[in-house]
């Protein structure tokens, strides 16, 4: 650990024992090679350890906690996020000084199913797990997790809020300290202030279960937080989340401080109208968003028929589903629930659409592809990083059908929208018939300079 700079970012540390096993690694500024520290596990859907480490690194500043990310383990096989998880587990173990007591891990999306199969992988229980945008590996109940406390991160817009909503009611019998947040976002790693707030909460439960020395100053600045964004969300009127807050904080104090009128704030707030109405809106939120799942397959049916195909078949899908009404919605609806609400379900048809679209041009049906990268693109909304993901592929789906102007079209929207890896321009044999025109080398210079003009990472 003393060959790495401490407050710096290393985005590549290969295991010892495995070198083709590596990890991003982030010590604090404090670090103390002689010392004992927290370590955070953490692994992303795509195999990006920096991106983990970047969103806890303000955390890990703030508390003095080790991050270790995975750069192998990504959403995929089970058995390569396993090899890559033990991979890590042992060689941090063996080149940091681990606090064998507050071991925790974390993850986003597929990452965060990983994370909670950590304790089994690891084959001892740990402090605590950290799910970023999903819930818990299938068959795997909250009374089995293995590990000491439980802290969720979602988004409003993220497609698995529903997930995420029932998995903090199923831990409530089990027992285990669990805490749910959450916030405005959609389905990716959350903001440094999100995960500031699950370090802090960790902090404070291994303080009660007695895994480090208590901190009267920390405890009060972490309740402190719930009970300063209660006031705020009262005072906008967002009754349900005022009374959220407020009992997270109540759970949280518990046997450490009292707070003055807790129980009779809380009961004034459920008391409201408001309260009560937000709880109906919830309910018939859920119940749009399950009837929207339900046309699936009457909106795809015509496609995978053949009955229709092209543009027809995207104009009739898309009609069926109310995708102009959603985006519309995810812009302008009152409240920000409802926003949400809009925008998950155009996430959901996204999802499914475009996981069609792979599925059938990896079997070269490429007609039926075309059409459901379309669905996804339309559904997409501004500024999601899947954009450059459909466009991208749009444009090989034209290319490998000989049209052209198409497919030069989608790879310079691509590239307009952040597309700048210009190897794979360069190398990708499904854009041979478009790589000798001057507009695909324009766009491939377009893409070089993009790609010169990215900061230094590190």
């Amino acid at each position: 650990a003393q060959d790495w700079e401490s407050g710096k970012l290393q985005e590549r540390v290969a295991c010892l024992n495995r070198p083709g096993q590596s990890y991003a690694l982030y010590l604090p500024s404090s670090f103390d090679p002689e010392k004992k520290w927290p370590v955070l596990f953490l692994f992303d859907a795509a195999a990006r350890g920096a991106a983990g480490v970047e969103a806890f690194r303000t955390a890990a500043e703030r508390y003095g906690w080790i991050l270790v990310g995975s750069n192998n383990s990504k959403n995929g096989p089970l058995e390569a996020c396993v090899e890559a998880a033990l991979a890590v587990w042992a060689d941090a173990r063996r080149r940091l000084p681990v606090d064998e007591q507050r071991v925790y891990a974390g993850g986003f999306s597929g990452g965060a199913r990983i994370a909670s199969i950590f304790p089994r992988l690891a084959g001892r229980g740990i402090a605590g797990v950290v799910g970023c945008g999903a819930g818990l590996q299938s068959g795997l109940k909250p009374e089995d997790l293995g590990a000491g406390s439980y802290f969720g991160l979602t988004g409003l817009s993220d497609f698995n809020y529903g997930e995420m909503k029932n998995l903090d009611l199923a831990f409530d019998p089990s027992g285990i300290p669990h805490r749910f947040l959450f916030f405005e976002g959609r389905h990716d790693w959350p903001a440094a202030a999100s995960c500031l707030r699950a370090v802090g909460w960790l902090e404070v439960t291994s303080m009660k279960a007695g895994l480090r020395p208590k901190d009267e100053a920390l405890a009060d600045e972490v309740i402190g937080r719930e009970l300063e964004e209660a006031l705020s969300f009262e005072r906008e009127g967002r009754v349900f989340w005022a009374a959220d807050r407020l009992e997270a904080a109540g759970r949280l104090a518990a046997g450490l401080r009292d707070i003055p009128n807790l129980q009779a704030r809380i009961d004034e707030l459920r008391s409201r109208k408001e309260y009560a109405q937000f709880l109906a809106a919830e309910k018939k939120r859920d119940k749009r968003a399950e009837d929207f799942r339900s046309r699936f397959g009457r909106a795809f049916g015509p496609v995978e028929s053949g009955a229709l195909g092209g543009r027809d078949a995207v104009d009739a899908a898309l009609r069926a589903m109310g995708i102009p009404f959603l985006k519309k919605d995810a812009k302008n609806k009152k409240t920000l629930e409802d926003r949400s609400l809009a925008s998950r379900l155009l996430f959901d048809f996204l999802y499914n659409a475009q996981a069609r679209a792979s599925e059938l041009y990896g079997r070269g049906d490429l007609d039926r592809a075309a059409v459901y990268f379309d669905l996804a693109i339309e559904a997409c909304e501004e500024g999601l990083p899947w954009e450059i993901f459909l466009f991208y592929n749009r444009a090989c789906v034209a290319a490998l059908m000989g049209d052209k102007k198409r497919a030069l079209d989608f790879l310079g929207t691509a590239v307009d929208k952040g597309l700048s890896n210009a190897g794979i321009l360069e190398t990708d044999k499904d854009l041979d018939s478009i790589r000798d025109t001057d507009r695909f080398r324009e766009i491939l210079e377009t893409a070089r300079r993009s790609s010169r003009a990215l900061p230094p990472t590190g």
